[in-house]
């Protein structure tokens, strides 16, 4: 609602159904490609890098979870319904796949789990810590060791 009103709004703010109504698919379309791009018309040679596909349809999943009508499908004609439920944001978010794949679009922030030689380097930095606090020594080997054991 920010990004259509141009106010900044509490995050324990309830928004009515009266304020809720006036969201069109443009105005969604909007708003993803101003997270995606950081432009709300982005041109052909900008790339998304700013968020990735798998936020941006988690925020439309979390956008149609609030809306009236969230099982009526969008009826242009009467501008009733569900905006997120429309073709022209799910065909950015897959334009965003695409630059995604294409390793054009925003990084991955997954991390990655622990390699095994780094673990085992863990593992002997806990131990060589051993003789200058035994207690924290156990504490330390009684939380990592387990784990090389799964």
């Amino acid at each position: 609602m920010s990004f259509k009103d141009n106010v900044g709004y509490s995050r324990e703010r309830m928004f009515t159904i009266a304020e809720l109504l006036p969201i069109t698919p443009d105005g969604l379309s909007r708003w993803i490609n101003q997270q995606a791009y950081g432009d709300p018309v982005p041109t052909e040679d900008m790339r998304p890098v700013h968020r990735r596909s798998s936020t941006l349809e988690f925020s439309t999943k979390a956008i149609s979870s609030f809306m009236p009508g969230v099982n009526a499908t969008w009826d242009p004609v009467t501008a009733h319904g569900n905006p997120t439920a429309q073709m022209p944001s799910k065909r950015l978010i897959k334009k965003v796949k695409k630059f995604e794949v294409r390793r054009e679009g925003a990084k991955n922030k997954a991390r990655r789990s622990v390699e095994f030689d780094e673990f085992m380097n863990l593992l002997q930095l806990v131990r060589a810590q051993w003789a200058d606090n035994d207690s924290a020594y156990i504490v330390r080997w009684c939380t990592i060791t387990p784990m090389a054991h799964l």
